[in-house]
């Protein structure tokens, strides 16, 4: 177990070295829009909003993502798919080499590089202990979708005009949720979802840009 997590590091940090060598247009660098109106006072139509996207929990997401630490800066694209609880995200960089894939639920994950080149923690510490990031996958399920997570108490959050969260604090993470766009078929009720989220905490910096969404 010794030498397969030490193989493991080894060849994750390689990958991360890839990934910080790559670029998703600077994703790290984008600028973040200010709300001229921002709402404190929960808006009429969020708990009917907040429904709706509750009932989301079949779904898939692609776009690019950008990791900032106090020791690095990554990015790469991301693919995730979420099944109720169960998730496979895979993170590759953008010149098609180097990669990670994670595939789990809420309680553990599976980090593999790969076939040869697996293990398996619990989620919240996985993959704070292989690429130094501080990712709370549990909580960012809910927040790309522009919701709270419901297991955690909320310490602020805040409206745009159009009565959706554009900003919220929660597990210390100061959340940024920016430029909503309508998805949804004619066969289920639209929703409105970010285009781009961006999150700090503790000297880590996570910013999701989502081309695509597919919702069932």
């Amino acid at each position: 177990m010794l030498k397969l997590s030490s193989t493991l590091k080894t060849l994750t940090c390689t990958m991360v070295s890839l990934l910080i060598l790559s670029s998703c247009s600077n994703i790290n660098d984008l600028p973040e829009t200010i709300d001229p109106s921002p709402q404190l006072s929960e808006p009429e139509q969020w708990q009917s909003h907040l429904n709706n996207v509750e009932q989301i929990k079949h779904w898939k997401l692609s776009g690019k993502v950008g990791v900032v630490t106090p020791k690095q800066s990554q990015t790469g694209y991301i693919d995730w798919q979420q099944d109720i609880q169960s998730f496979n995200i895979s993170i590759r960089g953008t010149l098609g080499f180097g990669g990670l894939d994670l595939f789990g639920d809420q309680s553990f994950v599976t980090i593999k590089v790969d076939e040869n080149n697996q293990r398996t923690l619990p989620t919240d510490i996985a993959l704070e202990r292989y690429l130094d990031w501080e990712f709370p996958i549990n909580s960012l399920k809910y927040w790309v979708k522009g919701i709270p997570a419901p297991e955690h108490p909320v310490d602020f959050r805040q409206f745009n005009n159009h009565g959706f969260l554009s900003r919220l604090n929660q597990q210390n993470w100061d959340i940024r949720l920016l430029n909503y766009e309508k998805h949804g078929s004619n066969s289920s009720t639209p929703v409105f979802l970010p285009h781009k989220i961006i999150a700090r905490y503790n000297g880590h910096k996570v910013s999701l840009v989502l081309s695509d969404w597919s919702l069932n």
